[in-house]
């Protein structure tokens, strides 16, 4: 971002509110947390208010440190023990989520009651490039429609991966960047599709290869790894160093649900870069370029709670794979890395 041509925020985030059909009267609160952004907090707070609806902040506090693992085993979030705090937010329309809920059981809780809840994690070049564009919404809705009526997903690529999930049990998940219905979930930004398989019915073998993307990592994978799934979980990751930091990632949780199979997809965003890694702070991304650049496979481990599961875990890898292919019921979806039917535009 050139300092001499700064991203405006609150017009920015203003053109987000719309999009999200926020409207005049509606309660909307920014949550905030220790390690929250000031200038989204006012950015949003103000850009709400130009809209004409009721706003406010709620921040909390650092966790105490008497939580310590505790609250990492247990998928804790800082809104975790604050009931009143809870019950305020289940009874807004739009809950701007700066703190990060994501597989909380208090995010699950505030969707059921009916509000549309907003992440916002990635810095402002990022959610400037980003910006859900037109067409997207139907592209996401047409793949969701495909997941949802498909008994089986596998996807391949030239290494030798070829991984099976058997689908059914769980809806799909379709995210284009901004939230409009009651009880939604979206991330701003990023455009993709995924659901999660049936428990214990995911089989196969997914080699790495270099060029793919390790999250939270947020890294490149520079040597081969293979990887051995049966009956839903990971039970061998073999190669070189990037198998062995993926072995240390999982072991470190101490938690047989860090090694399950969970949601599989592919990403629909043509804004989203394979290389934003490169340029990008660790620290300020959370790698949505990785999620959604346009024709990848993107897999990963750990909790279900989001679709309604029993595995609540904090362990979660997202990996992104290029040039795979993809097929539901057999059919190609993406063939080494390419859409099928570009637009998507499928019934």
């Amino acid at each position: 971002m050139s300092h001499n041509n700064p991203i405006d925020l609150v017009h920015l985030f203003t053109e987000e509110l719309k999009l999200c059909k926020l409207q005049p009267q509606e309660v909307m609160v920014v949550l905030s947390g220790p390690q929250s952004r000031s200038d989204y907090v006012n950015a949003f707070m103000r850009a709400g208010r130009e809209l004409g609806a009721e706003v406010f902040r709620l921040d909390l506090p650092e966790a105490p440190a008497v939580l310590g693992g505790a609250q990492q085993a247990a998928n804790r979030s800082l809104l975790t023990g604050h009931q009143s705090a809870l019950d305020t937010l289940k009874r807004a329309h739009l809950v701007i989520d700066l703190l990060g809920l994501l597989h909380s059981p208090e995010q699950i809780e505030i969707q059921r009651a009916g509000a549309r809840v907003l992440m916002v994690a990635e810095p402002p070049d990022i959610l400037a490039r980003m910006f859900p564009r037109a067409g997207q919404r139907s592209r996401v809705e047409a793949g969701a429609r495909r997941l949802a009526g498909a008994k089986s997903l596998r996807f391949t690529n030239a290494a030798g991966t070829d991984m099976r999930y058997t689908l059914g049990q769980y809806a799909p998940i379709d995210q284009y960047g901004y939230t409009d219905e009651p009880g939604r979930w979206d991330n701003f930004p990023g455009s993709f599709v995924y659901t999660w398989p049936n428990e214990g019915q995911s089989e196969g073998v997914i080699v790495l290869q270099e060029g793919d993307i390790l999250l939270p990592f947020k890294e490149y994978v520079r040597s081969e790894v293979r990887i051995e799934v049966e009956k839903g979980f990971i039970v061998s990751v073999s190669g070189g160093f990037d198998a062995w930091h993926m072995r240390q990632y999982l072991q470190s949780w101490n938690d047989p649900a860090a090694y399950a199979m969970a949601h599989i997809g592919w990403g629909l965003d043509e804004s989203a870069l394979w290389h934003a890694m490169t340029m990008m702070n660790k620290q300020t991304s959370v790698g949505q370029d990785a999620r959604a650049f346009y024709g990848n496979v993107l897999w990963s481990t750990g909790p279900n709670t989001d679709v309604g599961g029993q595995r609540n875990t904090p362990a979660h890898l997202d990996i992104a794979m290029r040039e795979a292919s993809l097929y539901l019921d057999d059919e190609p979806i993406l063939l080494k890395g390419q859409l099928v039917t570009p637009d998507m535009a499928i019934a």
